[in-house]
C-alpha cells in the first residue's frame, strides 16, 4: 500500500502523479507544445523535490525562478501575429505564462504537501484520513445525485452535480469520519473529526469544480486517458488539490 511505502518511494510516487497531472494540465492549458509540456512538467516536478528536502521554505524563491524560466520560455519561442492583431498576440502571450505558472501553484504544491503529511506523527493515519473522506465525499455526491439530485450546484461548469449531491457527500464523508476515528485516531473528539470531514469535503468539492471549469474553459470531457474508463491523473486527484495543504496546516497549527 502506497500509504505505507518507505518515506523515499512515497516521495517517488508523489512526484509521478505530479508529472502525470502537469502533463495533462499544459496538454489543456497550453497545447501539443513538446517543449513546454517537458519543461513545464520538470519545472513542476521539482516542487515535490525541495519539500521533501526542505520542506517549503525554498519554494517561493524557487516560484520567482520558475516564472522567470516561464516568462523567458514565452519571450523567446513565441512569435506575436502582425502589427493589426498584436492585441490577440498578447493575449495570447499571457495566458500562456499565467497558465504555466498555476500549473505549478495550482498542483505541483498542494500535492507536495502530501510529502509534509506523512512526516508529521502517525501522518500515514492522517494521509488515510484524507484519502477516506475524499473518497466517500466522491462516492456519496455521486449516488445521491443520481437518485435525488434536483438542484444543480454549478449547472455552467459541472452540469451533472447537484446541491443534493454536494450535500450527500458531506454527510457521507461525515459518517466515514467517525467510522475512521474510532478505529485509527479515537484521541480526536467527535467534534472536530466531523468539523475536519465537512471542511474537507468542502474544500475537496470545490477542487473538483475548478479542475472542471478548466477542462470545461479548453473543451475537453477528461484530462486524459491513462486511466481507461477513469479519465486522467488529474481527474483522479482533483479533489485531494485544495484540502491537502489545509489539512497539513491545520494539523501544524492547530494539532501538533
Amino acid at each position: 500500500m502506497t500509504l505505507y511505502a518507505a518515506a523515499f518511494w512515497f516521495f517517488a510516487i508523489v512526484v509521478l502523479i505530479i508529472c502525470l497531472a502537469l502533463f495533462e494540465y499544459y496538454k489543456i492549458t497550453i497545447g501539443n507544445d513538446k517543449i513546454f509540456l517537458v519543461t513545464g512538467t520538470l519545472l513542476g516536478a521539482i516542487v515535490p523535490v525541495i519539500i521533501y528536502l526542505f520542506e517549503y521554505k525554498w519554494f517561493s524563491g524557487y516560484l520567482i525562478l520558475a516564472v522567470f524560466l516561464i516568462f523567458t520560455d514565452s519571450l523567446f519561442r513565441h512569435n506575436l501575429p502582425a502589427p493589426d492583431r498584436i492585441n490577440q498576440g498578447l493575449a495570447s502571450v499571457t495566458t500562456r505564462i499565467g497558465a504555466g505558472v498555476l500549473g505549478i501553484i495550482y498542483i505541483a504544491f498542494p500535492i507536495s504537501h502530501l510529502i509534509l503529511i506523512r512526516d508529521l506523527e502517525q501522518g500515514r493515519f492522517w494521509l488515510l484520513f484524507i484519502v477516506c473522506i475524499i473518497a466517500a465525499n466522491d462516492t456519496f455526491a455521486y449516488y445521491v445525485g443520481k437518485g435525488f439530485g434536483k438542484h444543480k450546484l454549478s449547472p455552467g461548469i459541472s452540469p451533472k452535480k447537484t446541491v443534493e449531491g454536494a450535500l450527500g457527500g458531506l454527510i457521507g464523508g461525515g459518517a466515514v469520519a467517525l467510522i475512521f476515528r474510532q478505529i485509527f485516531l479515537a484521541y480526536i473528539s467527535l467534534e472536530e473529526i466531523s468539523l475536519l470531514a465537512i471542511f474537507i469535503g468542502i474544500l475537496g468539492q470545490f477542487s473538483d469544480l475548478f479542475e472542471s471549469l478548466i477542462k470545461r474553459s479548453a473543451g475537453v470531457k477528461d484530462s486524459g486517458s491513462i486511466l481507461p474508463g477513469h479519465g486522467g491523473m488529474l481527474d483522479r486527484i482533483d479533489s485531494l488539490i485544495f484540502p491537502s495543504p489545509f489539512l497539513y496546516y491545520y494539523l501544524i497549527y492547530f494539532r501538533l
